[in-house]
């Protein structure tokens, strides 16, 4: 009997969060944090909801995914000037530290990923993850997730 393809993607990702894990560990990051650190590196200053809303988590996991890169010394919160409610997202000197690790270990994955594969086949199979996405998401739009 062949696999389901969501069991097929649950096993890729719990894979790719395994080589995570093997490069991240002695900087104490899980892959959350990793995706959390890899967005400021790129994108200082956004506000944690609006990096909530980027990678597609609900407050209570970005809350804690940043409360412990702040409790490790990668990241900062400043109050955001426009919404005194709000704050905005930093990365330490320690946190920027970090960017050349970051990016080797993104073209590792890459690099393990791809092997093998034409980029005619990964243009075809990001376009079938983006419909499966989408698909995803306009099946919680419409309400049908009872």
């Amino acid at each position: 009997m062949k696999k389901p393809i969501g069991k097929e993607i649950n096993e890729l990702a719990r894979d790719i969060r395994k080589f995570l894990s093997s490069h991240l560990d002695k900087y104490s990051l899980g892959d959350g944090q990793f995706g959390i650190l890899y967005e400021l590196l790129h994108n200082e200053g956004v506000s944690q909801d609006e990096l909530r809303k980027r990678r597609n988590v609900d407050k209570a996991t970005i809350a804690k995914a940043v409360k412990k890169l702040i409790d490790h010394g990668y990241l900062y919160k400043e109050r955001d000037a426009n919404d005194k409610r709000a704050f905005c997202l930093y990365t330490t000197p320690k946190g920027r530290e970090l960017k050349p690790e970051i990016e080797r270990i993104i073209g590792m994955e890459q690099e393990l990923l791809l092997r093998g594969s034409t980029p005619e086949e990964m243009e075809v199979f990001k376009r079938v993850m983006r419909r499966m996405t989408r698909n995803i998401e306009d099946y919680f739009e419409e309400g049908r997730s009872s």
